[in-house]
């Protein structure tokens, strides 16, 4: 007996019920792009560009993270597909896909702490990519993963059972929605960051 869409949004996840496609786009084809990062970032910074060892920590920290967050966010969408590809009897798919964004959401935040840091380091200055209420991208991924960091059960909204959640709209959380298409460009934005710092050129070397 399938369950009814007030039993799915109020005993299983808010908006659930709703829940009907996949919009989040498939970033398969940047897996050959991310997979050499690493290697590539130490070869060229022993042979061909050495770096100041004060900035190698972040750099490594921006890599590991957006080799991750690419990994992630394709783990929850090809989860996400398999739950409304079956029919969404298996909730525990919704639940692994939640938890894959999650983490992409994270690790792309971590990246860009790394980054906005290195920045700092090199150039003595703040170089946040957002202001608190400006409606970007940046700001959204900074919202989630603050809400997500912090998983206080008596901060979820009265009615909601999650601190985030799926739509169709993208990832979403109290006041604020990121659609897959932003997070999407993000994941693609922060591997050709990364790609900047592993396949270096003379101009861009601190």
């Amino acid at each position: 007996m399938p369950f009814t869409h007030y039993a799915l949004d109020n005993y299983f996840a808010q908006e659930i019920s709703a829940l009907s496609e996949c919009n989040a786009p498939d970033l398969a084809e940047h897996f050959a792009e991310v997979e050499p990062l690493m290697d590539n970032f130490i070869f060229n910074s022993i042979f061909t560009f050495p770096l100041k060892t004060e900035y190698k920590p972040y750099i490594f920290g921006i890599i590991r993270r957006v080799q991750m967050a690419l990994v992630e966010y394709q783990n929850g969408r090809t989860l996400l597909l398999l739950y409304l590809n079956e029919s969404k009897k298996n909730i525990s798919l919704y639940f692994q896909a939640l938890s894959h964004f999650e983490i992409a959401v994270t690790q792309l935040y971590q990246a860009y702490e790394f980054w906005r840091k290195l920045g700092k380091k090199i150039e003595s200055k703040e170089t946040n990519l957002f202001k608190t209420g400006d409606g970007s991208s940046h700001e959204k991924l900074n919202r989630l993963y603050n809400i997500s960091k912090h998983l206080e059960p008596s901060t979820i909204p009265e009615g909601n059972l999650h601190h985030v959640w799926i739509s169709n709209n993208g990832i979403c959380a109290s006041g604020v929605t990121m659609s897959f298409t932003e997070l999407a460009e993000l994941v693609k934005e922060y591997v050709a960051l990364a790609n900047a710092f592993s396949n270096p050129n003379q101009d861009s070397i601190p």
